[in-house]
């Protein structure tokens, strides 16, 4: 996370307040604005949206969409999360092709 600025940085960490417990959400930057810097006038949809493409082209996040719906996946989560009572993700899962697809560009990144 370090090759990403602050803020992008504190992004992730709302992420995971905002995650299901698959680790998916709604991939909509608007919404995330007003989640994670709900006060923050300086912090717009555009500039979030520019550090998700940060946090996925670090390898962090993996951004896709199945059926129109937009997702965002935290990459590694169940690495990293221990759910006592998971409840299953109403989101679809990313399809195995943008999986590999994401694998082969990020191979060597740690999740």
């Amino acid at each position: 996370l370090a090759k990403v600025p602050v803020e992008a940085r504190y992004l992730f960490v709302g992420l995971f307040c905002e995650a299901d417990d698959d680790g998916r959400m709604i991939d909509s930057p608007k919404r995330l604005t007003g989640i994670v810097f709900p006060h923050d006038v300086r912090v717009t949809e555009r500039k979030v949206s520019g550090w998700l493409d940060q946090l996925e082209g670090i390898g962090s996040i993996i951004r896709y969409e199945v059926k129109g719906t937009k997702c965002i996946l935290i990459r590694g989560w169940l690495n990293h999360q221990r759910i006592s009572h998971p409840y299953p993700s109403p989101l679809p899962a990313p399809s195995a092709s943008v999986l590999e697809s994401f694998d082969k560009k990020h191979a060597g990144d740690p999740a």
